[in-house]
């Protein structure tokens, strides 16, 4: 295992140089806008073509490097397919920026291969319940995929943050599989962490390049399929577990949603709102920032070796709200997010609400007030509580008089119109 870890940080490191040539020959090229981006200087993109190749030769070395291990062939072969679609799709988006549906539609043809060779998901257990999905198993495993995708793809916003989380995922599933006994994934989990290790030497702060789409996708892709198959007892997830070890990813990308769906703007609109984002507006700087979201994504992964090896999935769900919880708190991110919540709620409570608005005259007044409203109330008493007759009029009782001196204009006002 030792010796596949080192061939993938050194492939990925060397190839990485080859990378960044492609990407300046072919325009793929990250420049500043002033708004989301804001890297010092124009920065090319395919580090992903780095990453990927190392994971594929890691995956293919480990056939021969670990004779005595049985590898599982098939499933080798139909995630090589979706890594090689995936990434030429993200490549192909780094220079043209395709259309959202478009690159939807393209990560679901990375991610039938598979689901052809029997990697979907037939049940799965949270807090203790078996959940049966049978046939919808196959849509229930091709969304969880896309989402891990997308969200691995949101959260690659800053020098080096797509790579630590990455790492630090890969690295949790790779121990939880060796504690599981689930040899091909820890031998994709220990290829995937030392691939993105070797990129990490030219992608920490300042980064010399970035993974782009077609690294981010990858990663998004390769942990999400290896999160079906940490648990021990193989086609039966936790659901948990799965959230846990990639949180960090999952819950940025459900606070964009949030964020997106109540401001108006399509979930698929791009905007400077992103957990990184609001730490670097806190003041973090990108170190601060890249630390304290690596130390989450650690704790979050603790969490999930608890709900896997412990069956803890009722303490590793408080964990995971706990983390949330305090980093709203602390306005380090969410907040804004949970404010927007709280105030939709509160708009629709007013909007239901009956709209029963008291008369002028039943609301508290002082006591010289009440005193000589009630003093002229008898003069008054002959005024209909009604509408008077004739061309227009004006109920005096239900104008609310405050003062002896407007009752009796209104009053002589009335008898005029009569």
């Amino acid at each position: 295992m030792g010796l596949l870890l080192a061939i993938a940080i050194l492939s990925s490191f060397y190839l990485t140089p080859v990378a960044m040539r492609l990407a300046w020959k072919y325009d793929a090229v990250s420049r500043p806008d002033g708004f989301r981006k804001k890297h010092a200087r124009p920065t090319p993109e395919w580090g992903g073509i780095a990453v990927n190749a190392s994971v594929l030769l890691g995956i293919w070395m480990s056939y021969f490097l670990l004779p005595g291990q049985e590898p599982n062939v098939p499933f080798y072969l139909a995630l090589s397919v979706s890594i090689v679609i995936l990434g030429a799709l993200g490549c192909y988006d780094d220079l043209f920026d395709i259309r959202p549906r478009v690159k939807l539609a393209g990560q679901i043809l990375a991610v039938a291969p598979l689901v052809l060779v029997g990697g979907y998901v037939e049940r799965f257990t949270i807090l203790g319940a078996t959940i049966e999905l049978g046939w919808l198993g196959v849509p229930w495993t091709i969304a969880w995929i896309v989402l891990g995708i997308n969200a691995l793809n949101l959260i690659d916003g800053m020098d080096g943050l797509a790579s630590t989380v990455g790492i630090t995922a890969a690295g949790a599933l790779a121990v939880l599989a060796a504690l599981s006994g689930n040899t091909h994934v820890v031998v994709i989990g220990l290829v995937l962490a030392g691939a993105l290790a070797g990129f990490l030497g030219h992608n920490l702060p300042p980064a010399r390049i970035y993974l782009g789409d077609c690294g981010s996708m990858v990663v998004g892709l390769v942990l999400a399929t290896l999160a079906i198959r940490v648990v021990p007892e193989p086609g039966m997830p936790n659901l948990t577990a799965m959230c846990a070890l990639l949180f960090v990813p999952l819950y940025d990308t459900f606070l964009a949603i949030v964020r997106r769906g109540i401001s108006g703007k399509g979930i698929m609109a791009a905007d400077r709102g992103h957990v990184h984002h609001r730490l670097l507006d806190r003041g973090l700087g990108i170190w601060g920032s890249l630390s304290l979201l690596a130390g989450f994504s650690v704790l979050s992964g603790l969490f999930g070796g608890l709900a896997v090896l412990a069956g803890q999935d009722g303490i590793a769900g408080a964990g995971l709200v706990m983390v949330a919880v305090v980093g709203a708190q602390l306005e380090l991110f969410g907040h804004e997010e949970w404010a927007l919540v709280k105030n939709r709620l509160a708009a629709l409570r007013l909007r239901e609400a009956p709209t029963a608005y008291p008369r002028l005259a039943d609301l508290p007044a002082s006591e010289e007030v009440a005193k000589e409203t009630a003093s002229t109330q008898k003069p008054l008493d002959g005024l209909s509580e009604v509408q008077p007759s004739g061309p227009m009029g004006i109920n005096v009782r239900l104008a609310g008089a405050r003062s002896t001196s407007t009752a009796r204009t209104g009053k002589k006002y009335v008898e005029l119109l009569g």
